[in-house]
């Protein structure tokens, strides 16, 4: 792993802050947040993204605006606006450096860069400097061969099954607050998905067969904590798949354990793994896709590195 040091003083940082994350809760962590970046003489300037795609937009302005230094406050969706709008404003990614304060709710990418779950502790990485030159993804939906939308990711792309929750999840908000939203969906799920055709393409290795879930990781984690990917290293060029085979809901559920752990890869019967830089997803049926929780339009999909890094800061 590569590292470069950064002193974080000697720049003002933008912070891209979401206030509804953590149940509405992080507007009073970021109190707790800017004391500490006071207290240390870190100079910032605080941004809302208060409205769905408004981190996008904003991290999109700030680089084309000139700023290189950026910071996130919010979960991974909000990580994943601000990577997406860092990416679209055709700045080169590696003037950029991006610091995140994880205050969201499954925080998974945070996990595999082993942040705090302490906002001092997380502060104290800051100020350490240590960025990576991180890997960053993206997910191509196709239709009849042409590009109709698509998405950049810094973690996990879902297709299949992980998908689908996220489709319960958004379309079927029960009444109930943290992760177990999630969790209902995910067992809804369970009971009622099948496996589905697929045709999954890499650069040396092609997979044709029914298919209960595909992912590929930059890092490890998703679904609050779920270690789906644990062969992920976030800054070696490739692009770590997982492949889950035709296999019933109830070997889920009896391998949930074990995937939280990340030793579900030698325990599920017939699972496969990769390692490539691109993809093709093609399936016969309706194939659902999704990036860091964020729900794709659906099609074919082609899935690729993006040829520059990224530096983000990490505790590794």
């Amino acid at each position: 792993m590569a590292t470069n040091n950064l002193n974080v003083t000697q720049f003002t940082w933008q912070v891209i802050l979401n206030p509804n994350a953590r149940e509405h809760n992080c507007l009073k962590i970021w109190k707790d947040i800017e004391k500490l970046l006071r207290e240390k003489n870190i100079q910032y300037v605080i941004h809302f993204a208060d409205a769905p795609l408004k981190g996008i937009e904003t991290a999109r302005q700030l680089c084309m605006d000139g700023h290189r230094h950026l910071m996130v406050l919010g979960g991974d969706g909000t990580l994943n606006e601000v990577v997406n709008g860092i990416c679209e404003s055709g700045v080169a990614l590696n003037e950029v450096y991006l610091a995140v304060m994880p205050v969201g709710r499954g925080n998974d990418w945070a996990r595999t860069h082993n942040f705090s779950t302490e906002i001092g502790q997380n502060l104290e990485i800051f100020l350490k400097g240590n960025f990576m030159q991180h890997d960053i993804g993206v997910v191509k939906t196709l239709e009849h061969d042409v590009e109709k939308a698509h998405r950049y990711f810094i973690n996990i792309a879902g297709f299949g099954f992980d998908a689908e929750v996220i489709h319960d999840v958004t379309h079927n908000k029960p009444h109930f607050l943290g992760i177990s939203v999630y969790v209902l969906s995910l067992i809804r799920c369970l009971f009622r998905y099948k496996s589905q055709q697929v045709d999954i393409n890499g650069s040396d290795f092609h997979f044709k067969d029914k298919s209960f879930l595909m992912v590929a990781g930059i890092c490890q984690y998703n679904g609050g904590g779920m270690r789906q990917v644990p062969m992920a290293v976030p800054d070696d060029r490739k692009l770590d798949v997982v492949v889950v085979p035709n296999v019933r809901g109830i070997t889920v559920v009896a391998n949930v354990g074990r995937i939280f752990k990340g030793t579900h890869i030698q325990s599920i019967k017939g699972i496969l793994t990769y390692q490539t830089d691109r993809l093709k997803v093609n399936s016969d049926t309706l194939l659902r896709s999704e990036v860091e929780g964020e729900l794709l339009s659906t099609g074919d999909y082609r899935v690729e590195l993006v040829p520059q890094t990224l530096n983000v800061l990490t505790n590794l």
